[in-house]
């Protein structure tokens, strides 16, 4: 595959790719990226899967639907299989939020792509679903109201040309609305009148924040809404945007039909008819609450942002690098000591990584974790490591997808205390091994600047698959703490079958 070189030398990949696993359908696009770091597309497939429609009432998927999204995922591949690790992004929104036994889905699911699947909290998608629509926004000045109606969520984010304010993500979409209140297909007017004022229960908490008196103009995006704006545009209700006067006719419409399979109307794709009357009273139960007269309509979502952030990662504008930063100031870490755990822990890792078969992108995970290990510490003291783990495992951190920030809870729990080996049981048995050899590189290297001394520790390392070598004699001359610490240190890791040597 061809490269372009970037002005620092490295090179980046020419085509990257987005893939959408969304409640209702699965979407890719395949984009080129040309020397300024601009995108074009150059391909784009979408499949209806109903990937919401295989739960039952316990959250458990229908094997046979199960089996439908593999086989999309596996024609997905075939198009983007051979591109590198790095080119692609896939994201799994609500449904995979929602589905027991998703683990074993998702391992399925990553070899009939090719690539790996992240879980993105419902947060994190708000996010990309607004990199995605501000790239087709015309670049007004005040603030933006966009709204994404999915099949498992709805997602509100109020942001400023390319900055998102105000994410909220909420858990009404298409196809649940539809099957909580047309589950037999009945469109009767009592069914709406139930819908909306339940709909608007659930808006409510938001409706504050997200009132028309906070932002200039409300855009949608993505698939009930826009097949809202082909029927009002073929039913000639509107040229320009989307009124709830023009969703009270669509509406009663439907009433009028009476049934979900009796519903044709014009623009109204035939895929996307059993679950439209959901998509609708979700609408309908927004513009209410939130006062909306009109609503544009975007070409850009969720598989747009995850190519725009892609692509910042991909010329060193990561917003997770953002998001560590604006953690480390608001938890007051101590960034000059954190600065020295991290080179050490990075130094060993260099040392050992090929050694103990860690992928080098492990590193940045690595990373993260030693700039935030003392993130608990402005709580409490003795047991800051447990507090910083929840802190991380729980918040709403933009760029990090679920599976990431677990990795990081997990470093930062196990950086220091008796190591309990449960912890690592959470992990798939193929990151298991990983995850244990960075935890023990990260409680050496915070060991080592215990004293907080303003030096550099570069030890040199050397590993074999259950033993870690240390090369610290000068470090430990004339210092009994160290010494004591590393004695306990090996006792802790040989009690989980791993042996350290000084």
């Amino acid at each position: 595959m061809s490269e372009i070189e970037s002005e620092e030398n490295e090179t980046y990949p020419e085509i990257i790719a987005a893939v959408d696993l969304g409640s209702n359908s699965f979407h890719m696009i395949v984009a080129r990226v040309d020397e300024q770091g601009n995108i074009s597309m150059i391909d784009q497939i979408k499949e209806m899967v109903r990937l919401r429609g295989g739960l039952d009432a316990n959250n458990n998927m229908d094997e046979a639907v199960a089996q439908k999204a593999l086989g999309c995922l596996q024609r997905f591949g075939d198009r983007i299989r051979h591109l590198p690790e790095g080119a692609v992004r896939a994201a799994g929104t609500n449904t995979l939020r929602t589905m027991k036994g998703s683990a074993t889905f998702l391992r399925k699911a990553n070899k009939a792509l090719g690539h790996h699947i992240e879980i993105i909290p419902g947060h994190e998608e708000a996010r990309l679903v607004y990199l995605g629509v501000s790239h087709t926004l015309s670049d007004d000045e005040g603030k933006q109201l966009v709204i994404d109606i999915g099949g498992g969520s709805t997602e509100f984010i109020i942001g400023k040309k390319f900055e998102p304010k105000i994410l909220e993500s909420i858990n009404i979409g298409s196809v649940s609305v539809t099957k909580r209140f047309f589950p037999d297909g009945n469109l009767g007017a009592d069914k709406w009148q139930s819908a909306d004022t339940a709909l608007r229960l659930e808006i409510m908490p938001i409706q504050r924040a997200f009132s028309s008196n906070n932002w200039k103009h409300a855009t949608g995006s993505s698939g009930s809404i826009k097949a809202t704006r082909a029927i009002i545009l073929e039913l000639g209700l509107s040229q320009f945007g989307i009124t709830l006067e023009n969703l009270y006719v669509l509406r009663d419409r439907l009433i009028n039909i009476g049934n979900i399979e009796k519903i044709e109307l014009p623009g109204l794709k035939d895929d996307r008819a059993p679950v439209y009357a959901g998509g609708l009273a979700i609408l309908i139960a927004i513009f209410e609450s939130l006062k909306i007269e009109t609503m544009t309509v975007s070409d850009g979502a969720l598989r747009e942002g995850l190519l725009y952030d892609m692509l910042g990662r991909i010329q060193h504008e990561d917003v997770r690098d953002r998001s560590v930063q604006d953690l480390i100031q608001r938890f007051n870490i101590d960034v000059i000591h954190a600065e020295r755990v991290k080179k050490t822990v990075l130094h060993c890792f260099k040392q050992v990584r090929k050694d103990w078969g860690i992928r080098k992108k492990r590193g940045q995970t690595l990373a993260w974790a030693a700039d935030l290990h003392e993130l608990g510490l402005s709580i409490t003291h003795d047991k800051h490591h447990l507090q910083g783990s929840h802190i991380l495992a729980h918040a709403d951190i933009p760029g990090f997808a679920r599976r990431r920030q677990h990795w990081l809870a997990v470093l930062v729990n196990t950086h220091r205390k008796k190591l309990d080996p449960d912890v690592f049981e959470t992990f798939n048995e193929d990151e298991r091994q990983d995850i244990r050899y960075l935890s023990i590189l990260l409680r050496l290297a915070v060991l080592l600047h215990r004293s907080r001394l303003d030096d550099d520790i570069l030890p040199e390392v050397e590993a074999s698959t259950d033993s870690l070598h240390i090369r610290i004699a000068d470090e430990i001359k004339n210092n009994a703490l160290l010494e004591a610490d590393l004695l306990q240190e090996k006792e802790w890791l040989n009690k989980v079958g791993f042996k350290l040597y000084f």
